[in-house]
């Protein structure tokens, strides 16, 4: 009987074909449900997503911020997804069109609410995405992972926006430490520049001190020997005046004496009286120069009082400012231990500013003490300027040395008041050298003049006397001999008393000669050193200037440093925004619970088809209850039949799948899809096995897993293969699915409803008109003898070939092998 069965199924060409096609049935039903989501993760680029650019831009730390713009230029060319750039209109009729799964708005503040960043409360870029669960949740679900991607992907370009601004602040705070450190720099020259000045203006002073101390032992003594010599001179002017006085009478009275008594008068006494009258007037010159000069010399005393008291008054200013700039130095020593800590890591900071700064002064023109010092004092700076109290600090040293600078810079222009009256003076000086020069000349005339006339005078005087005394006798009786007697013996007197005086004037005057010259040195001394102080007054000045302004731009530049490091005030919610500046808010135009309700209007399909797919293999349709009827009572009777258990399956399968915790919006929809979509998949499939047969039926299996790839049911159809694709809009499972959907969740539209009804209602009408036209042939071909519509499935019925031949071969092989052969 194996034998037999094995047999008849090759003998029988329509049934070997069909047990072939059913062997591959598994394979079929895997390859093209598989195909139909082999990857459709791959394939999002095709999953069509509406994207709203309602952002508009802002200005942030002074650049223009459009984020949406941003966003919409990298969403061109990106292929995750299938991006449409749509107006708010477009993108809401899109949705309700089954056009997009998802529709992305970037809203009107996104932009600013990303420039709050560093704001009290920062606000969250907000990105919403609506999706639409109930056109299909994977969708939904593909959507949500394109709608994080594409936040993530604003949040990486926001966070890069603010890394950015951050190291272009950084780079302002490093050109406000350039600053500072080019303030230091100057500091440091100024410093330098400083220091030489302080070297040749203390040199300079040391001139001008010792010059005052000679001028001043050099000066005490010419003062008291000028003193001396002015008490010589007055008696010595009234000697002279007496003398002079005296002499006329004593010309007058010897003119009177020549003329009575030249015939008793001697030649010798003539020669000398005549020298004594040429000696005197030459005596009386001398002396009146020499009291003119005395008298000049007098008055310019004064100017040399003065002149020690302007020179007083530098050594006190020189004073003030050495005072001034140790205060000023050792304020600048507190700025330098003030200043720092600008960074996190002050030693390398400090030390890096300090090696620029020494690059920047050259380090060839610093030694190592210098470059220590600035080592020091910048290490020192920036290890306290990142405090904000070492800032205060630095403020008020700051102050401190402007006011020290100003001291000395009021100082310096005493100084140089004080040094231009001793330039005014210096001429008077010379002049009074000269003066004492000339003096000295006269002085020394005068005692030559002194020491070669007394001698004659005295001897003259003396002969005189004694002529006189021998002569007195002679003329008693002349009338002039009182008035010659008495001028005689007042140039006696006078010029005794003058004799008495000169040695007293001769050493005033060698004492005054001695100490002009020692005078005349001091005041080089002086006038060197003023020129000195003076030349190098510029330069001590020009480095004040120099350290004020260095002081003032280091001050200025770590002000602003520290006022925009302390401006920044990042809290927790700061933080927070900066490494998450954006959030993602989802909204649903249609809400699906979870993934029982999204794969419920494809397992409902499925079963109802697979449903009709067993009645009609069970159920004898090809059978009639009653021979002799015709074709349209034989189709209405199995439609019948047909029509009451579909209805009967689609009511059943929707009521209890409510009763299992299936959630439903529209309760009639869901029933008159479940009703329409069992009724067409009766018919479809009643007419493929009553036309075809067991062929038919195979058909309805093929059929079966098309609809399972190209329906929708699980995947979206844009990332499904394009064969599905194509198929898509032609089978019977499409329209169900999107009914279901809509009745089951909504979010498609009552439309979507009636269309997919109507279309269900029409493939219905267009099976039973073709189940009605094949049964009608059907009848006709039986009629004839031909089909086997009766018998295809009668149990315990003997497998008959198709033709009589096989039928006579088959009888003749069985009488052979039970040895009946005739």
């Amino acid at each position: 009987m194996i034998k037999k069965e094995w047999k008849f199924i090759g003998r029988n060409r329509l049934i070997l074909i069909s047990v072939i096609v059913m062997t591959i049935i598994p394979f079929l039903y895997s390859i093209f449900f598989l195909k139909s989501v082999w990857d459709p993760y791959g394939s999002t680029q095709d999953l069509p997503v509406a994207v709203v650019n309602e952002d508009r831009p802002v200005h942030y730390n002074g650049k223009k911020m459009n984020v949406g713009q941003q966003t919409i230029k990298k969403l061109k060319k990106n292929k995750q997804l299938d991006w449409h750039i749509v107006s708010k209109k477009q993108a809401a009729q899109g949705l309700k069109d089954r056009k997009y799964y998802t529709v992305i708005t970037i809203p009107s503040n996104f932009s600013k609410n990303a420039a709050t960043v560093l704001s009290a409360k920062p606000k969250k870029m907000q990105l919403k995405y609506e999706t639409n669960d109930s056109l299909n949740y994977i969708g939904e679900v593909i959507s949500q992972v394109g709608a994080s991607s594409l936040e993530k992907e604003i949040r990486t370009a926001v966070t890069n926006a603010y890394a950015s601004a951050m190291f272009e602040q950084l780079h302002v705070l490093g050109s406000g430490m350039k600053q500072a450190a080019s303030g230091a720099s100057q500091l440091n020259n100024g410093t330098a520049t400083l220091s030489d000045g302080l070297n040749q203006y203390t040199a300079g002073v040391s001139q001008v001190s010792n010059g005052i101390q000679t001028l001043n032992v050099k000066v005490s003594p010419l003062a008291g020997g000028i003193q001396q010599l002015q008490q010589g001179v007055q008696p010595l002017a009234s000697g002279v005046g007496q003398l002079a006085n005296g002499s006329n009478q004593l010309s007058s009275g010897l003119q009177q004496l020549q003329s009575a008594l030249a015939s008793s008068t001697s030649g010798d006494q003539q020669a000398q009286l005549n020298q004594l009258t040429s000696a005197l007037p030459q005596i009386n010159s001398g002396i009146q120069q020499l009291n003119q000069q005395l008298q000049a010399s007098s008055g310019s005393l004064g100017g040399i009082d003065q002149l020690t008291g302007q020179i007083s008054g530098i050594g006190t200013q020189a004073q003030t400012i050495g005072a001034n700039l140790k205060e000023a130095g050792a304020t600048l020593q507190n700025i330098s231990q003030s200043a720092g800590g600008t960074t996190s890591d002050p030693s390398a900071s400090a030390n890096g500013i300090a090696q620029a700064v020494i690059d920047a002064l050259g380090p060839d023109t610093l030694t190592a003490d210098q470059q220590a010092t600035i080592t020091s004092a910048v290490t020192q700076a920036v290890a306290q300027s990142a405090s904000q109290g070492g800032q205060a600090d630095i403020a008020g040293a700051l102050q401190s040395v402007a006011a020290n600078l100003q001291n000395a810079s009021a100082a310096d222009q005493q100084i140089a008041a004080h040094l231009q009256a001793i330039q005014q003076a210096a001429p008077q000086l010379q002049q009074i050298n000269t003066q004492i020069n000339q003096l000295q000349a006269s002085v020394a005339q005068l005692a030559q003049a002194s020491n070669v006339a007394l001698p004659g005078a005295n001897q003259a005087i003396t002969q005189l006397n004694s002529g006189l005394s021998n002569i007195q006798g002679a003329v008693n009786g002349n009338g002039s001999q009182p008035g010659l007697l008495g001028g005689a013996n007042q140039l006696s007197s006078g010029l005794n008393q003058m004799n008495q005086m000169v040695p007293t004037l001769t050493n005033g005057v060698n004492q005054l000669g001695s100490g002009s010259g020692q005078l005349t040195s001091g005041i080089q001394q002086l006038a060197n050193g003023a020129s000195a102080l003076q030349a190098n007054s510029g330069m001590l000045t020009g480095g004040a200037q120099q350290l004020a302004n260095g002081s003032d731009q280091l001050g200025l530049a770590l002000t602003d440093g520290a006022q925009q490091v302390n401006s920044i005030k990042a809290g927790p919610k700061n933080a927070d925004m900066f490494a998450a500046p954006t959030k993602l808010k989802h909204t649903n135009y249609s809400y699906v619970p979870n993934y029982g309700h999204a794969l419920a209007p494809y397992v409902l399909s499925v079963a109802l088809y697979v449903g009709a797919l067993v009645f009609n293999f069970a159920y004898p349709i090809r059978k009639v209850s009653e021979t002799g009827k015709s074709a349209t009572q034989w189709f209405l009777s199995k439609v019948s039949v047909g029509a009451v258990v579909a209805v009967a399956m689609g009511v059943l399968e929707a009521g209890l799948i409510m009763v299992g915790g299936l959630q439903i919006d529209h309760v009639a929809q869901f029933f008159a899809t479940a009703v329409a979509f069992s009724l067409c998949a009766m018919f479809v499939i009643m007419f493929l096995s009553m036309t075809f047969d067991n062929p038919g039926r195979f058909v309805a299996m093929v059929l079966l897993m098309l609809q399972l790839g190209g329906s929708g049911g699980t995947f979206p159809m844009e990332i499904t293969n394009h064969f599905f694709n194509v198929i898509h809009p032609y089978l019977p499972m499409t329209y169900s699915i999107l009914s279901f959907r809509q009745s089951i969740t909504s979010g498609l539209g009552t439309t979507t409803f009636t269309s997919s009804v109507l279309i269900l209602v029409a493939i219905t009408i267009v099976a039973l008109i073709l189940l009605w036209l094949a049964m009608i042939g059907l009848q006709k071909i039986h009629l004839n003898g031909v089909s086997q519509l009766d018998d295809n499935q009668k149990l315990q019925a003997v497998e008959e070939y198709d033709t009589p031949k096989h039928l006579a071969i088959d009888d003749k092989e069985d009488r052979i092998e039970t040895g009946n052969e005739e």
